[in-house]
């Protein structure tokens, strides 16, 4: 006897079908076992391709000098929160934290690589980290990768060869470099003392401007970069905001200039704060009022036109900018039709001079043979089938042709 079981919590119908397809209890306690094998085994791919990723960044071995003697740690998601300033690397847009230790034998040196979802946002951190890293640590940025290699000892050839070991692999990023940094007047500028900023939390931790987080509106799109100038025997600092509408622009230069009228007096004399277009421009700390001028009058705001439309359709024609993915397919179209016609001709003129070289040549083999035979005084272009001529016989005048019932019958007279 089969025996029948019995489904709690089942419809009428599905009860009806294990009653007539009865199971055994031993078949029953495999399925979860097997749901929770295709579980671990799902999760072990998926760690497996992106342990496979992260060694394409940062493998076993850099160039001939290091290996490693670390696996490579790997953080994304929420484990980002875990970072030191994980509040500004979100700002600019943090995907991915690798680091890994490696060593030539003598040093180890640590090396950790920031992945970033924009290439401005890796600029930006670029900046940011710029002047504040710790001791005998270096950074670079490609693409949207931001690079920080940290060693015991102080060795900027050594920093710099492990960098770019890993660096044909950085590559890809949407966008472009920020265009506001390049506003920036280069006369009097302290090198490498530029920062571009996108958040409160990034300006919050600038010393001269940490003031501002709350006076400029972010969530609106502003935009910030700042630099150092040297002022006789110290140094002012300058800030352009940038913001995309006028409206944007006249609100946050009240907003502004109110933060400035709540200081001390002596420090309100060396401000200046000046609006030119959608700039709102401010410099602190100023020694030399005139030289301070001249520097906030090279600035100069240049008009970027941002449509509203949610579809690239939508903007005017006449204001449309190229399509870029239009460019690129009709730049291919016009490159294949080209390739096509040109080989297409190769294949005619090929087909032509072999067609003619071949004819020549059984033309000239036949020739040759006739001349072995004897017969190259009789040419024969019937392709060397035997033609009977009878001409010179017929249409001669000894020649008579009579033709007498249903056929025709030839006769030789002589006369």
């Amino acid at each position: 006897m089969s025996k029948t079981l019995f489904c709690p919590g089942r419809t009428p119908e599905i009860s009806q079908r294990c009653n007539r397809e009865p199971l055994r209890w031993r078949e029953l306690l495999r399925l979860p076992a097997l749901a929770a094998l295709f579980s671990i085994l799902l999760l072990t791919a998926q760690g497996v391709q992106a342990q496979v990723g992260d060694k394409e960044l940062l493998p076993d071995r850099l160039g001939q000098r290091w290996r490693a003697v670390s696996p490579a740690r790997v953080l994304d998601g929420q484990r980002l929160s875990g970072l030191p300033g994980a509040d500004v690397l979100g700002e600019y847009g943090l995907q991915r934290f690798i680091s890994r230790v490696y060593t030539d034998g003598r040093v180890e040196s640590s090396v950790e690589v920031f992945e970033l979802n924009t290439i401005p946002g890796a600029y930006g951190l670029f900046t940011f980290n710029r002047g504040q890293l710790p001791p005998n640590s270096r950074e670079w940025r490609q693409d949207r990768y931001v690079v920080r290699v940290s060693s015991r000892e102080a060795d900027a050839d050594s920093d710099r060869q492990m960098f770019e070991a890993i660096k044909p692999d950085l590559i890809g990023g949407e966008g472009e470099l920020p265009p506001l940094p390049l506003h920036l007047p280069e006369a009097d500028k302290i090198a490498e003392s530029e920062k571009y900023v996108v958040g409160p939390a990034a300006l919050a931790r600038l010393k001269n401007f940490s003031g501002l987080k709350d006076a400029i509106s972010f969530g609106v799109g502003a935009e910030v970069a700042t630099a150092n100038y040297r002022s006789g025997g110290g140094q002012m600092n300058l800030i352009i905001v940038e913001y995309y509408a006028p409206q944007s622009a006249a609100e946050g230069e009240s907003r502004i200039r109110d933060h400035f009228n709540a200081l001390p007096q002596t420090e309100k004399d060396r401000l200046i704060l000046k609006r030119v277009g959608n700039y709102v421009i401010a410099m602190s700390n100023v020694q030399d009022m005139p030289a301070a001028q001249n520097i906030v009058g090279q600035i100069k705001y240049q008009k970027q036109i941002y449509w509203a439309g949610r579809k690239f359709t939508d903007i005017p024609l006449e204001f449309r900018p190229p399509d870029p993915l239009a460019v690129e397919d009709m730049t291919r179209t016009v490159k294949t039709m080209v390739s096509s016609f040109y080989w297409t001709g190769i294949a005619i003129l090929s087909a032509l001079l072999v067609g003619g070289a071949v004819g020549f040549s059984l033309f000239q083999w036949k020739r040759y043979r006739r001349r072995k035979l004897g017969l190259d005084d009789i040419f024969s272009d019937a392709g060397g089938t035997i033609r009977l001529n009878l001409d010179d016989y017929l249409l001669s005048d000894n020649t008579q042709i009579d033709r007498g019932g249903e056929s025709e019958k030839l006769t030789r007279r002589s006369q």
